[in-house]
């Protein structure tokens, strides 16, 4: 599947990054929530949101998640992304598995522009728990740095478990 998604998004003459082609797959950034009340509720009024995906069983506790947004390992206010984690959960470009500090982890990836053509790209961190469920660790904007961008598209075909765009699949 990875093969597809660097067919999509790396130029093989160049290997870089076909923003084009990235700005055309992203979606309108969601408008931030201002309250707790309201990030809740687009998950439907529970403390705990639970989904499956690509084989994948995700748990978010929405207390800690809108927490985070504000209050995270880098102290930044990433307020203005937190209408963006339930897209990326539903609707992802990209999934893949990976580790990170001898976690087993899955990266969710999608992309989102602003009204003024400012595009953000977002990912996002589950960590697998003993009991085989992938618990939400963070989301954050990296924009700044296209080459966790990149090692996410170029992620190697056995770690890939989901692309958008694998052919037959809306290609």
């Amino acid at each position: 599947m990875s093969f597809w998604a660097e067919k999509r998004y790396i130029d093989p003459r160049t290997d870089r990054i076909k923003l084009n082609v990235l700005r055309n797959d992203a979606d309108p950034l969601p408008k931030r929530h201002r309250t707790f009340k309201s990030f809740k509720a687009s998950f439907g009024n529970t403390n705990y949101y639970e989904y499956e995906i690509a084989g994948c069983f995700i748990v978010v506790d929405l207390k800690y998640a809108f927490r985070h947004f504000n209050q995270n390992t880098y102290n930044e206010m990433r307020s203005n992304i937190n209408g963006t984690l339930l897209p990326t959960l539903l609707d992802p470009i990209l999934i893949i598995r990976d580790t990170y500090e001898n976690q087993s982890v899955i990266t969710f990836y999608k992309t989102f522009k602003t009204q003024n053509d400012l595009y953000h790209i977002v990912m996002f961190k589950a960590y697998k728990q003993e009991n085989g469920k992938y618990y939400f660790k963070t989301i954050f904007n990296v924009d700044d740095n296209l080459g966790k961008v990149k090692k996410v598209i170029k992620a190697l075909d056995m770690r890939t478990i989901y692309f958008k765009y694998t052919e037959g699949n809306g290609s």
